[in-house]
């Protein structure tokens, strides 16, 4: 059941809640990083990257936020921005500050002669991502022989973005396409990924929605239909997000919704704040109605558990920026399902520290400092 492989938009948010997970979490975690277009704005620039700085800075996140441990790295939605040259020079730029990223490819890119030179060190070569519309095992088996590879060099992720995932309706598919991948070869891991999370934002201002964990159900339900043995299955999700990475072409996009996500056991409870009066008004009311739910696990559950806490009883004033939302929702998510996957390995985790009653930033210090 372990390592973890959630899918996470390599955005600040999104990196620092990962290095900030403890070392005995780090170790069975194991994400595919997905870096956002040219057109994002970057929040530590307030700008989108350039050409010239997307490789450097990647570097240096990489190695400043996961630096020992495997990761995936999936450059699909710049790379038709870079090109060959420029995307060789990031993956090896990245792999001088960390050498266990793993290229991630879809199929078409294994008829591209660049991925037929990215390959990292060690037993896993290279990462291949499928759709579940494409689990084709001849398909599949004759995009490894053009790249020069076998299943058992590579960890397939299987995108189930936009597939029903009640598990009353659909663990006979899930199981089913999982073992289309699998009769390809030994894989080295076959990775199910999907979101029940809808892409828009479920709460009205100032109200509370659940949303049920269907990814995490189906997935348990199917690994008792599924041929794979589970040594060999792994769960993946989109942290506390939908699965659908359509990043936009042009520049632009909306304030951030003042709201949390909360993952439970079964359910994701989404609290929205008003869309009127200060962000540290509001975004206490926010923490302050998690706190007081029956979904709180507790201040040292996680991190950003203890953030919530004290932003919750007035213990710290400073509400935080998106990007800090944004890295509570995913540093508790991804807590939240460590220790659940744990509990069905026999895994245990301590829990974290928590902050006395006096003023601590550690959730803020340390963002990346803006380019001279």
């Amino acid at each position: 059941m372990l390592p973890y492989y959630p899918g996470l938009r390599f955005k600040q948010g999104e990196y620092f809640a990962a290095g900030k997970l403890p070392a005995d979490v780090q170790r069975y975690v194991e994400p595919r990083f997905v870096l956002p277009s040219l057109t994002e704005p970057d929040p530590a620039l307030d700008r989108p990257l350039t050409l010239d700085e997307i490789a450097h800075l990647t570097g240096d996140r990489v190695g400043k936020h996961w630096p020992i441990r495997r990761a995936f790295l999936d450059t699909h939605f710049i790379a038709r921005d870079l090109g060959d040259a420029a995307l060789l020079r990031l993956f090896n730029t990245v792999w001088s500050r960390n050498p266990h990223i793993v290229p991630v490819a879809r199929l078409k890119d294994l008829a591209n002669p660049l991925f037929q030179r990215l390959r990292c060190v060690g037993p896993t070569k290279l990462a291949v991502l499928v759709g579940y519309e494409e689990a084709d095992a001849e398909v599949i088996t004759r995009a490894l022989k053009m790249a020069g590879l076998e299943a058992s060099d590579c960890v397939i992720f299987v995108d189930f973005t936009g597939a029903p995932l009640d598990p009353k309706i659909a663990t006979g598919s899930v199981s089913g396409v999982l073992d289309l991948v699998g009769e390809v070869g030994l894989w080295q891991r076959v990775v199910f990924q999907g979101s029940n999370f809808p892409k828009k934002s479920p709460a009205a201002p100032g109200k509370t929605e659940l949303v049920p964990r269907h990814e995490w159900e189906v997935f348990h339900a199917a690994l008792k239909e599924c041929g794979i043995p589970p040594d060999r299955l792994g769960y993946g999700d989109f942290g506390a997000d939908h699965g659908t990475m359509a990043f936009p072409r042009k520049k632009g996009g909306g304030r951030a919704h003042r709201q949390l996500r909360y993952t439970g056991a079964t359910d994701t409870l989404v609290v929205r704040g008003a869309d009127t009066g200060k962000d540290a008004s509001v975004m206490a009311d926010v923490c302050k109605r998690i706190v007081e739910s029956k979904h709180f696990a507790g201040r040292a559950f996680s991190a950003a558990d203890d953030r919530i806490y004290c932003l919750a009883k007035g213990i710290i004033p400073a509400p935080g920026s998106a990007s800090n939302w944004r890295e509570w929702n995913m540093l508790h998510h991804m807590m939240r399902v460590i220790r659940d996957l744990g509990a069905f390995a026999g895994v245990e985790f301590a829990p974290g520290r928590v902050t006395e009653e006096t003023f601590q930033s550690s959730l803020f210090e340390g963002q990346d400092e803006p380019v001279s």
